[in-house]
């Protein structure tokens, strides 16, 4: 059995999930040739199509307030001048809501951590096929939650295996503050907890406060390093 291309020599399949909008991608990627790749095979998509290609976080900046039909972002982690973790909270302070996706070589747990903690949805390597990173952004666009590559997610368990866990009971976590965490972990954003639990913002923010009180902490950030530490079990 052949085995899938990678995304620089995938092929496009009209067998893709079918979406009734194409959803608008951009890139920040340095490498030209697999930039380019990747906006060709957008382009030729049923679901995707590519509104932005750049090399630096720094000309996405420049560009993405002039071009705001942007639903997704793919972005690379070692990348001139700014990187791409630090980019993250860069492109957040313009758009809080923008789904940003790591597409990356790297897969060591410290870079997945600090990504998923900058505030990234989802974490790739680009060994995947074409086919697999546009199921990935249509799963993200339409479905909400988060994407991480069967590596990364492997990396993440074996990394955080050995962890002592300590029940919500002991740290005295409502129903609903555990459901709050369980969305700031999936990468949702204030707003969107919100319309998930059918409270206001105000509510969400009076949870969160509880949340940071009880476990003892000062960030989203460091909620899901609990989490992901295994110092949080549902």
């Amino acid at each position: 059995m052949q085995k899938n291309k990678n995304i620089n020599q995938a092929d496009v399949s009209l067998e893709n999930i079918k979406t009734k909008k194409r959803i608008n991608v951009a890139i920040i990627e340095d490498n030209i040739s697999l930039r380019d790749r990747l906006k060709e095979l957008m382009d030729q998509s049923h679901s995707l199509n590519c509104s932005l290609a750049v090399k630096s976080v720094e000309k996405f900046l420049r560009y993405y307030n002039n071009n705001s039909q942007v639903d997704i972002l793919l972005l690379d982690i070692g990348l001139p001048g700014m990187s791409g973790i630090k980019g993250i909270h860069q492109i957040h302070k313009i758009n809080p809501d923008l789904d940003i996706i790591i597409l990356t070589v790297h897969k060591d747990p410290d870079k997945i951590f600090n990504a998923i903690c900058a505030g990234a949805i989802g974490y790739l390597l680009k060994d995947l096929s074409f086919s697999e990173l546009e199921e990935h952004i249509v799963t993200v666009k339409n479905k909400g939650g988060s994407v991480l590559s069967p590596k990364v997610a492997r990396r993440v368990l074996s990394h955080f295996q050995s962890s002592t866990k300590i029940t919500s009971k002991k740290k005295n976590l409502t129903n609903k503050e555990s459901q709050v965490v369980r969305f700031l972990v999936d990468g949702l954003s204030y707003q969107k907890v919100a319309d998930q639990m059918g409270i206001s913002l105000d509510g969400v923010r009076y949870h969160v406060k509880n949340i940071y009180k009880k476990l003892q902490v000062k960030s989203k950030a460091q909620v899901i390093k609990k989490y992901l530490e295994g110092n949080i079990n549902f």
